[in-house]
């Protein structure tokens, strides 16, 4: 059967910006929509995890990511009063595979786009509002009422996936429990590597993202999502965790707008098919999850190169689509299962989960992880 030439990627995040970059290495060009005005100007930051590595090596952009990010050699687990109860070496874990790099999300997004080059059509404020399967296409409308035909559309727009919502329904995503704050702040110069303060349904972590700053990531476990007002979101925070150690206090202290600081809840999507007809979803907008395993770019990285290779290969709709299904879907649950373990840890009584992380944690990374060492 012949190439799919024509191949919509909609939405410019990790996921689509990574297809897009494999196919053009492959010699397909596809077109990208993307719903915001332009690239983000501010963002947080990200924590990519060895094979997340090994799939921007592939497509040779791990020696850019690291040069701006920060290789993180240990992740470093303490209880919010500031004792270590643990510390993994992420090397040994990862050896052969690729380093785990913490950096901006700005940073990574500029270097995949810089990537894409000049054959690759990309429009901004565009997304999707209809899709009508066909014999051997869809036909797709845009917001700016333009119609085109495509062999396939991929959704890679998010957990809040309007491709997801047109081919399955209102699928809507599931709330994990917590919510979420995320921010960049220099770099405090006792965190050399990822370090995660533990308190009770609560943590905060710092994760080195170079440049001289670090990514803070701050949850808690509710049992409902709440709101968090831009009024008042600073005080509130310092509020939330001022029985931390240092340097906690102090990098919240800094913070100097609300505007820096980015609050959401938790969701994930619970498993599904990812395909109808010739629509297919990727990345978060397939499986979307919380950052316990913190492999949501890991595993759209791998969706990409996946799918890149499958629709290199001649093969038709129907075949690539049972393959990528068939290929994805393993690896995809079994992180999918390990990170809501994870997740029900956060609910055990503070004595018994700092027990366990003191004499587990080393394990139990290796056990998590291991399977994802093997290449796709």
């Amino acid at each position: 059967m012949p190439r799919i030439e024509r191949v919509l990627v909609v939405g410019a995040g990790m996921a689509g910006l990574g297809l897009a970059v494999a196919l053009s290495r492959q010699g397909v060009n596809p077109e990208i929509v993307e719903q915001q005005a332009a690239w983000p100007t501010h963002g947080a930051g990200i924590y990519l995890v060895g094979n997340a590595m090994r799939a921007l090596r592939s497509l040779n952009l791990a020696d850019r990511v690291l040069h701006q990010g920060s290789w993180i050699r240990t992740q470093t687990l303490l209880n919010h009063r500031g004792r270590r109860l643990a510390t993994i070496g992420t090397e040994s874990v990862w050896a052969g595979c690729g380093p785990c790099v913490g950096i901006r999300r700005t940073a990574l997004q500029g270097i995949l786009a810089e990537a894409l080059g000049e054959a690759v059509r990309l429009r901004f404020s565009t997304t999707v509002v209809a899709l009508e399967q066909r014999e051997e296409c869809v036909a797709v409308r845009f917001t700016d009422g333009t119609e085109r035909l495509y062999g396939l559309v991929v959704g890679a727009d998010g957990v809040r996936s309007t491709v997801r919502k047109l081919a399955f329904g209102d699928s809507q995503p599931r709330y994990c429990g917590q919510v979420g704050w995320r921010f960049l702040v220099q770099c405090p110069p006792s965190i050399t590597g990822w370090a995660l303060f533990a308190g009770r349904r609560s943590v905060f972590l710092f994760v080195p993202v170079g440049g001289g700053h670090a990514y803070c990531y701050a949850d808690a476990v509710l049992a409902e999502p709440v709101s968090d007002p831009i009024e008042g979101r600073l005080e509130r925070l310092r509020s939330r965790f001022a029985g931390y150690a240092s340097p906690v206090p102090e990098v919240l202290a800094e913070l100097k707008s609300p505007d820096q600081v980015h609050f959401g809840a938790i969701e994930d999507i619970q498993p599904q098919p990812w395909a109808a007809g010739s629509v297919l979803l990727i990345g978060d907008a397939a499986h979307a999850m919380s950052p316990n395993m913190a492999s949501g770019a890991a595993m759209a990285f791998e969706d990409s190169l996946v799918l890149s290779r499958l629709i290199a290969s001649d093969r038709g709709v129907a075949q690539i689509v049972d393959e990528y299904s068939a290929q994805r879907a393993p690896r995809v649950r079994w992180v999918h299962e390990q990170t809501r373990r994870r997740d029900r840890i956060r609910n055990f009584p503070p004595f018994v989960r700092d027990l366990l992380t003191r004499y587990l944690a080393n394990s139990v990374y290796r056990a998590h992880y291991e399977p994802l060492i093997a290449e796709l």
